[in-house]
């Protein structure tokens, strides 16, 4: 009996427990971008992104959408910026996470907030340029990027 009391007592905690989860996901995007700067030394822009999961490893983010905004900066070829991104996943719970490009090292994605089953969303990872197509109309840009990382939700139900 107290064998059972234990396991039902651990049984009804899980939900509470958090939940490390991998992600590993291509994500193709759309974006308009508004250049501050265009000369030989500095390329300074705002950029705003809109994109779709286009396969992913981590069932619960197939076909999450996405909407980001942020600076990006380039100096000697190498891109500083930063932003924050919003997640809406199928199943209806949202996301919030800042990514940036680092002065040193590879860029990261930090996530912030969410809703639903990722309440209290921590974690975070990285995320690297696939390919950029060419531009469908001057001022946007159009391609694909791979993210992947880990987060987890504790306490969330």
């Amino acid at each position: 009996m107290r064998s059972l009391l234990v396991f039902i007592t651990a049984a009804l905690a899980l939900p509470a427990v958090a939940a490390d989860t991998s992600y590993d996901f291509t994500v193709c995007t759309h974006g308009q971008h508004t250049m501050v700067e265009a000369s030989a030394d500095l390329v300074a822009l705002g950029i705003e992104n809109w994109g779709v999961v286009a396969s992913s490893t981590t069932k619960e983010w197939e076909g999450a959408t996405t909407h980001c905004t942020g600076y990006v900066r380039v100096i000697g070829g190498k891109p500083v910026g930063k932003g924050v991104c919003k997640w809406f996943l199928a199943a209806g719970e949202t996301a919030i996470g800042e990514f940036e490009y680092p002065p040193a090292g590879e860029p990261s994605f930090t996530w912030l907030a969410g809703t639903g089953r990722l309440k209290n969303l921590v974690g975070g990872g990285s995320f690297r340029e696939l390919f950029d197509g060419k531009p469908a109309s001057p001022g946007t840009a159009q391609g694909c990027r791979r993210d992947w990382g880990r987060y987890s939700t504790p306490g969330a139900k």
